[in-house]
């Protein structure tokens, strides 16, 4: 008699990876549990760009829609934390915020990338709406305006010594 495994794959992180991993994995039949500490890096962005489909959807929304469509295939979703993954023979032991240690054949870590915002005063209250930090997402949107503002305060300036 084997060892007690709860899952084929356990998910740790619920971003697109994560949810994209973990509905092929449903339809390919694997029990599969995603857990993510529901603190996306995207919360700020206005939309998600550059994803097949869904191209300015707003973050919320594409988490969403993927959760109703990985539920078709079997696919649990927690909202908790990951503490310690640890190996245990053939599987892996996961243990979550609450204590609760399940098991897993596979993890599968897409826990995404951390922002490291500059300690500047104010700096909070602009991060998403006028600081972007990614051209990839918020390029497009806000196109030419380093060089506009640029204009304008060289205008104001050269305005001033006139």
């Amino acid at each position: 008699m084997g060892e007690r495994i709860d899952y084929d794959v356990i998910v740790v992180g619920g971003g697109p990876a994560g949810l994209s991993a973990a509905t092929v994995l449903g339809r390919c039949l694997r029990r599969v549990l995603v857990c993510d500490a529901g603190n996306p890096r995207n919360a700020r962005a206005c939309g998600v760009h550059a994803f097949l489909t869904r191209d300015g959807a707003r973050p919320g929304e594409l988490a969403q829609i993927a959760r109703e469509q990985m539920a078709r295939y079997g696919v649990e979703f927690r909202e908790t934390t990951v503490m310690h993954v640890r190996r245990e023979g053939d599987a892996f032991a996961v243990e979550l915020l609450d204590g609760t240690e399940l098991r897993g054949r596979k993890v599968l870590l897409a826990t995404g990338v951390v922002d490291k915002i500059p300690a500047i005063p104010g700096i909070e209250e602009l991060y998403g709406k006028s600081v972007h930090h990614c051209p990839y997402c918020d390029g497009w949107e806000h196109r030419g305006e380093a060089s506009r503002c640029m204009a304008e305060a060289i205008t104001a300036r050269d305005s001033r010594w006139k």
